[in-house]
């Protein structure tokens, strides 16, 4: 009967074993896809940005969207270079982060994203994240594992899995995803300026970020702001 007890205990963690594994995998594969998507680029390769010609032009506000994962390590190198920018916004210009969830493990990441947001614990965990995922191997499965990190930092663990776990965050990350489609966001980090122009950032990030100036300056223009 122990003998038993004892093989069936091993088959269960072989299986947790595959499980895990097997989830890691799909995250890896993810980021080596985005990574590839990255490095291409798009259309001639001093592009600045890709023009939308379906999107209609925007009227109000210059809003620019940074389509990115935790998981992507060249969203991780581009993060201070967008935190130093984000710092000198001009006025008629706003800024947001939209978390991609392409898979079942991003979009555990997208939800946090979203929960940590909307309770204004999201600068006290931002960086905290990329930190633990590329500087320690730390992988977030689930909503608990994440729940354990960001316990204590900006909120509360029992406040985040019911944040995380709402149907208003789930509708927010459908609503975040459907977006992206329609855009047409293949690959992150990306930026999109208005819905309408893709930033190309296969020039360089400083380059990238050189591009974007230089688009929000024509935009504002065009609005007499």
């Amino acid at each position: 009967m122990a003998k038993r007890r004892r093989q069936s205990s091993a088959k269960q963690v072989a299986r947790a074993r595959i499980t895990i594994s097997a989830g890691i995998g799909a995250v890896v594969a993810l980021v080596a896809i985005v990574g590839i998507g990255y490095s291409l680029g798009f259309g001639g390769a001093d592009e600045p940005y890709q023009v939308l010609e379906d999107r209609p032009d925007g009227d109000g506000d210059v809003e620019v969207v940074e389509y990115f994962s935790w998981a992507c390590i060249h969203c991780r190198n581009l993060d201070e270079l967008i935190e130093g920018w984000k710092q000198n916004l001009p006025g008629g210009v706003t800024f947001r982060r939209v978390h991609a969830s392409y898979s079942g493990p991003l979009r555990v990441l997208a939800r946090t994203h979203v929960a940590l947001e909307r309770h204004d614990a999201l600068d006290a965990n931002h960086a905290r994240i990329f930190r633990a995922i590329h500087d320690r191997n730390r992988q977030f499965l689930t909503a608990e594992a994440m729940a354990d990190f960001v316990g204590g930092y900006g909120i509360d663990r029992e406040t985040f899995l019911a944040a995380v776990g709402s149907a208003a965050t789930a509708s927010a990350v459908d609503r975040d995803a459907a977006q992206a489609a329609a855009i047409g966001v293949f690959a992150v980090p990306m930026l999109v300026v208005d819905g309408k122009y893709i930033i190309n950032m296969g020039v360089g990030r400083k380059q990238a970020l050189a591009n974007l100036d230089e688009l929000i300056e024509e935009l504002l223009a065009q609005r007499g702001a």
